[in-house]
């Protein structure tokens, strides 16, 4: 494919890949939300003992969230696909191998998503029935018993089928948040701040060290992205994809017109100094007329006392 013929592709599937991106952000940020609905404080209940109590009262609620994460995951495919073949075209040596994981990755991780939803309803109602025997603290809810008790219930009911799509669909698709970006932004696609983000998001995918950070984030990114993809960008995007070519990302200052495009500004004043230097010398050595002018010779600085003393 020429270059052309890229830049036509691009433009014409530019606004395919930003609904994709925006509904991913939606359908993440929905799906989140709902699984928090669910939740209630129950006095005396650990947290995973209630989230399985509150699982039993409203299984629908989690079966409609883990759909609608399963729907953002299916359409990341559409952003990466899309930032892919952009990339590609301005750094050919980036490896193809990536399209498997773009296609691989968030399918295995919304069919995970429904899974799972699947699994823990049937354990949320075998921990609210308590007809469970499993360990030494079942069929206990309350307290530390009740806590061991759910705990044990979903050591004992893995789904080896699920656990593995998840491990993997998760790894993969946090690795596309990671790398993308990185590549995006050597090919001129992406500024260094939407890089950092998207690697941020991709760690915060698979660590989940905050409840909702993480989502928000890469919802965040997500919409940046899809804003990115229509040319709504604050400031016009970067030359590259006008150009087809890996030019950098303009830096702000570059941005403001206080230094030429392409970091130019930088070497272009440590050579306008030189060069304006050598033009004060040449100056300097020439008079009135371009005839040269003898230098003035310095006037001996008398030696000071105590040098005096030392020759002494």
């Amino acid at each position: 494919m020429t270059k052309e013929d890229q830049l036509q592709w691009e433009a014409r599937f530019g606004r395919p890949a930003a609904f994709a991106a925006f509904a991913a952000g939606l359908f993440l940020l929905a799906g989140t939300f709902v699984l928090q609905s669910i939740f209630k404080d129950r006095a005396g209940v650990k947290p995973l003992p209630d989230f399985l109590l509150s699982v039993n009262d409203k299984p629908g609620a989690l079966l409609i969230s883990s759909i609608l994460l399963a729907l953002s995951a299916l359409c990341l495919i559409g952003v990466f696909y899309y930032l892919f073949r952009a990339t590609l075209q301005r750094l050919p040596q980036f490896p193809r191998w990536f399209l498997y994981l773009i296609l691989i990755g968030p399918i295995f991780y919304a069919i995970s998503q429904v899974i799972g939803a699947i699994d823990r309803a049937d354990v949320a109602q075998t921990f609210a029935d308590g007809t469970s025997r499993v360990g030494d603290f079942c069929p206990a809810i309350r307290g530390k018993a009740g806590d061991e008790c759910a705990n044990d219930l979903l050591k004992h009911d893995v789904n080896a089928l699920g656990v593995g799509l998840s491990l993997a669909g998760s790894v993969a698709t946090a690795f596309l948040f990671v790398m993308l970006p990185l590549r995006a932004r050597r090919a001129g696609l992406m500024s260094q701040f939407m890089a950092i983000l998207g690697v941020i998001a991709g760690a915060l995918m698979v660590l989940k060290l905050m409840p909702l950070i993480p989502e928000i984030i890469q919802a965040f990114w997500l919409g940046a992205i899809g804003a990115l993809f229509l040319g709504n960008w604050p400031g016009g995007r970067g030359p590259a994809w006008e150009s087809g070519e890996p030019d950098p990302w303009p830096s702000a200052a570059e941005r403001r017109g206080l230094l030429p495009a392409g970091g130019g500004g930088d070497s272009g004043s440590s050579d306008g100094g030189t060069t304006a230097a050598a033009g004060n010398g040449a100056s300097a050595g020439n008079g009135a007329g371009g005839e040269p002018v003898e230098a003035e010779p310095a006037p001996e600085r008398p030696s000071s006392r105590k040098r005096r003393r030392k020759r002494r």
